[in-house]
């Protein structure tokens, strides 16, 4: 039986960080590649190391909540479980909606040190979303390049 070779795949997302202290979208593509699975019970899946974390938040935001202007506490994964929300910069130059759920991955960097003033989020719509916060250990970040500046197009992190 002869293998098949396997382009190597990244996982690309929408990340919030900061620019001569002004947040900015940028659209990450990370370095390290996703490999097979030797782990029982995913075996032969596909698996992403996302770097060592320093603890996770499970947050219930309600429906048509205004997160208000803020910055990120740390550098974080954020994962929208579900729900719809819409990040603006308060400069008024770009704009993300994120899904919550499959696609709902996004990096939060514009922390204290690289944005003085940071996002706003509002939660639009009529139920809960979720949230799982999980901060990165010793906030730093994880291996990237910039694919462009500007949020993801679902396009390009559709598939793995």
């Amino acid at each position: 039986m002869l293998g098949f070779a396997h382009a190597q795949q990244f996982l690309n997302l929408t990340t919030l960080t900061g620019r001569n202290n002004v947040s900015v979208l940028e659209c990450w593509q990370l370095t390290t590649p996703f490999v097979t699975s030797d782990v029982p019970g995913v075996v032969g899946s596909q698996t992403l190391f996302m770097g060592g974390t320093a603890n996770a938040t499970y947050t219930v935001i309600p429906p048509r909540f205004d997160g208000g202007l803020h910055r990120a506490p740390f550098k974080q994964w954020v994962w929208f479980v579900s729900g719809l929300i819409h990040c603006k910069l308060p400069n008024g130059t770009d704009f993300a909606v994120v899904n919550g759920g499959r696609y709902g991955l996004i990096f939060a960097d514009d922390t204290s040190d690289i944005s003085g003033w940071g996002h706003e989020t509002h939660y639009p719509g009529g139920d809960e979303t979720i949230a799982i916060t999980i901060p990165v250990q010793d906030n730093v970040r994880p291996p990237y390049t910039v694919l462009h500046d500007g949020a993801c197009t679902l396009e390009e992190t559709v598939g793995v």
